[in-house]
């Protein structure tokens, strides 16, 4: 079968455009495993300006306290999985991710957890929980403000993810709302899972019982603020129970 020249030269071309393709994949790829590390980006992502660790810390984890420093390593003996991996060993991160430029910089994002509460604990060893109800270290940078947990109920708790959930919900209602968010300073709960909250006006004690009905309770204790304790005063009673059905009961 003879094949036109129009065609020959089109297949030569063709074949010759492959093999520069080729080759500069070649290049590009034998560039890259000579390329070496020449920064370290570390970013900390979804934080809401809080910092409870620096990308220093983090920089200094992944290094092993600059033991094994990234600076000036072959990109090709750089296992990024491995930097995700140790970057996921602080306990006040939830998620990572690593990965290079071809300017021959490794990148890392970071995500830490959000504060939701603070667990006092009994033994003296404080924690957060996050949204989910999962315990995370304090920070040494930062102190955020939020919802105290404190009574024996929490001695006893690995995490408050699995079957806590009714306690969870009055915990992010408080945290969601302004008005609870800036009045409500503790919330102390015991073994068999009534709740007392300690606000941050006022010498009164809530009895809020155990943490079902929340709105409701919730509406009742504002009628009380907003009605009665302009009328009788902010320290007028030392308990305001809010446990029973349709009724606010101050002593």
């Amino acid at each position: 079968m003879n094949i036109p020249k129009s065609k020959i030269k089109d297949y030569s071309l063709a074949f010759i455009g492959l093999a520069v393709v080729i080759s500069l994949i070649a290049f590009v790829d034998d560039k890259a495993s000579v390329r070496r590390c020449k920064n370290i980006d570390i970013e900390l992502i979804d934080n809401n300006d809080q910092y409870y660790i620096s990308t220093e810390d983090i920089e200094k984890h992944v290094t092993r306290n600059g033991n094994e420093p990234l600076r000036g390593m072959l990109l090709a003996d750089i296992d990024l999985s491995t930097l995700e991996k140790r970057v996921k060993e602080i306990r006040q991160i939830e998620h990572c991710e690593a990965y290079g430029d071809l300017k021959g910089n490794i990148h890392i994002k970071a995500k830490p957890y959000i504060p939701y509460a603070r667990v006092i604990s009994s033994n003296g060893k404080d924690q957060y929980i996050d949204e989910e109800g999962r315990y995370f270290p304090l920070s040494k940078l930062h102190t955020e403000r939020v919802l105290l947990l404190t009574g024996s109920y929490f001695n006893k708790q690995p995490d408050l993810t699995s079957e806590d959930e009714h306690l969870m919900k009055l915990v992010h209602t408080i945290r969601n709302d302004d008005f609870w968010n800036a009045q409500m300073a503790q919330l102390d709960m015991d073994r068999s899972g009534n709740i007392k909250f300690v606000p941050v006006l006022g010498d009164h004690i809530i009895e809020f019982g155990a943490p079902t009905n929340i709105e409701a309770k919730l509406n009742k204790l504002k009628v009380y603020y907003k009605q009665i304790m302009p009328v009788k005063g902010w320290d007028k009673f030392s308990t305001v129970k809010i446990q029973y059905k349709n009724q606010v009961v101050c002593e």
